[in-house]
């Protein structure tokens, strides 16, 4: 008898996108929150988001993830964010905190 041991992993990805400029304040700014409605995603995003706005009060927070928007994508673990979409994003927020658990 033989056994076959196979990995449910995807296969490793390898590229390289460099970070986005650090922003100098955080004052007055809108972060958007992404969770990839995975368990726990979400948790973190709002944990997040909580501590932010103690430290800076005038922050707002845009949360994207399942079906929060109208005429957008249902953003969850198989649907993830796309070029579009990241461009509309890239214009509602001026910094981004994403979460993907599983």
């Amino acid at each position: 008898m033989q056994l076959q041991i196979m990995s449910p992993a995807a296969s490793r990805v390898d590229f390289k996108v460099p970070p986005a400029p650090r922003l100098e304040s955080l004052e007055g700014k809108t972060i958007g929150l992404y969770s990839n409605m995975t368990g726990g995603a979400d948790v973190a995003v709002n944990r997040v988001a909580e501590h932010l706005g103690r430290r800076f009060p005038n922050v707002k927070f845009e949360s994207y993830g399942g079906n929060l928007r109208s005429g957008r994508p249902s953003l969850s673990r198989g649907v993830h964010i796309d070029e579009d979409e990241a461009a509309i994003i890239a214009n509602e927020v001026d910094a981004m905190v994403g979460a993907a658990a599983h």
